[in-house]
């Protein structure tokens, strides 16, 4: 007898990550396919994740209930009327043309979508320059989909999309949870290449025939909208309203639920759409985190050291790192502009740096890790004296997750328990959660987080360690505003 499982597809910034679960939350298998998020194309992409896919489905004897997609949120993909994607190259010129954006319309994007309209990245700041400075390009432009949305598309033909993903592109009104029509007309874009929105758990089509025939997955089987990675996350960590969350991998988004659009004054934030109706994210974001150790493997250990080698070295260095403080990534989050050139989404220009003497790689590992926990503790106490909510917990998944030693540090730095998931790959489960509502195996969120869900380490902060790290993390803050000055 087939075992029961929903299909995951995670297009995310390094790989895309299949995965089959189960109706308990369950990861029965999984596969991964590399691939470089700068150098990204829907042609060489789409046979990625068609290869990772088949290899489930070769290697698993499954009954699909339902397949549904997340990703990485603020990229974006171009199709002609065929469905191809239009391609287009970035530049200085593109940069200063999402200057002028940002000049005259950046603040009331901020106040529609709570996204500042980010020059070469946002959606909001490339495609007014794309329509004026390159119009034979712009003009083969018949859709634009948010990357979860092209995998949908690529695996049922329909062109949608959701709130939680599109609201990265400047364009798009939270309170409505649709197209902010206004602003588009007022920039002269074409209506016609957005998406039609719809809610996340909704089912939009069936797998196509030559989909099927090239994965292995049935017609029959149904495509149900996901939602971003970061949102699906928290749902996959069984967070609620009012809750904090972190997903640390490449880089680590620290939200809270919130039951209102509530912006910063001083627009520092950002403000998304949640999975579901009545409810939004805050989100400030501590940078590149996971990316930094993958550095000092290659670096520091020629490529030959695994992630247990580096936990280890790690564990054997001090609290406070034998001095050393790490600026190799981590930042206080600040999404408008001044963009410093050497980080976008920081509030100071902090460059790379590594202050200490004389000290070894155990103590630059550790470094490493206490630097991403202090920029954990600095963007959730910027979401708190915005939002005016403590917490006595954070929620924590993804692959930082994974490591006993980092979550004991993130706890005594905090102050605070991390609770992570059973299944720290949260994000597929949310997905897989959206998927079972979309498909009626559950009929109320609450029952399929308690079905999928279930919380597998809770880590204390111990008080000695706690109370070395306040004074630590004061001296790390402290002496990012010196950096910024020097």
């Amino acid at each position: 007898m087939s075992q029961e499982a929903f299909l995951v597809i995670d297009a995310g910034s390094g790989s895309v990550k299949s995965f089959l679960i189960s109706p308990i939350g369950e990861i029965l298998d999984r596969s991964e396919r590399e691939w470089d998020r700068d150098n990204w194309g829907s042609d060489e992409a789409w046979p990625k994740i068609a290869d990772s896919v088949s290899e489930l489905m070769n290697r698993n004897q499954c009954k699909i209930l339902g397949v549904s997609s997340t990703s990485m949120r603020e990229e974006f993909v171009l199709l002609d009327e065929n469905g191809k994607e239009v391609s287009y190259s970035l530049s200085e010129e593109s940069e200063k043309h999402g200057y002028k954006i940002i000049e005259e319309y950046g603040a009331a994007m901020y106040r529609s979508s709570g996204h500042w309209p980010v020059p070469n990245w946002i959606a909001g700041a490339i495609l007014p320059w794309l329509q004026e400075q390159e119009s034979a390009i712009f003009d083969n432009v018949a859709s634009m989909l948010m990357i979860s949305d092209w995998v949908n598309y690529r695996l049922c033909g329909e062109l949608v999309t959701e709130g939680s993903s599109s609201c990265e592109t400047s364009l798009y009104n939270i309170r409505e949870n649709d197209w902010d029509w206004r602003l588009i007309d007022t920039l002269g874009l074409p209506r016609s290449i957005f998406a039609e929105s719809r809610r996340n758990g909704e089912i939009i089509g069936l797998i196509s025939k030559e989909v099927s025939d090239a994965i292995g997955v049935s017609e029959a089987s149904p495509v149900v909208i996901g939602g971003a990675d970061t949102q699906s996350g928290l749902l996959g960590m069984g967070a609620f309203s009012g809750e904090a969350g972190a997903v640390g991998g490449t880089t680590t988004p620290v939200q809270i639920i919130i039951d209102e659009p509530l912006l910063d004054t001083d627009m520092r934030t950002w403000t998304n759409n949640h999975l579901f109706d009545n409810n939004w994210i805050l989100e400030s974001n501590v940078g590149n985190t996971g990316r930094v150790l993958r550095w000092i493997r290659d670096e520091k250990l020629n490529g030959k050291a695994g992630y247990t080698e580096l936990n280890s070295l790690a564990e054997s260095a001090p609290v406070g790192s034998c001095g050393v403080l790490s600026y190799i990534g981590p930042h206080l989050f600040d999404n408008g502009p001044p963009y410093w050139p050497m980080d976008k989404l920081g509030n100071l220009p902090v460059s790379t740096t590594i202050i200490g003497e004389n000290y070894d790689v155990s103590c630059l590992t550790r470094s490493v890790i206490e630097a991403n926990c202090y920029g954990v503790k600095a963007n959730l106490t910027q979401l708190q004296d915005i939002s005016g909510l403590d917490f006595d917990y954070l929620r924590f998944c993804g692959g930082n997750s994974k490591s006993d030693i980092w979550m004991q540090i993130q706890a005594d730095v905090l102050g605070i328990d991390v609770k992570v998931p059973k299944v720290r790959d949260a994000t597929a489960i949310g997905v897989a959660v959206l998927c079972g509502l979309g498909v009626g195996y559950f009929d109320k969120v609450e029952d399929a987080v308690d079905s999928m869900v279930r919380v597998g380490k809770v880590y204390e902060p111990r008080r000695i360690e706690s109370e070395a790290y306040q004074r630590h993390y004061q001296r790390w803050m402290e002496t990012r505003e010196k950096l910024a000055k020097a």
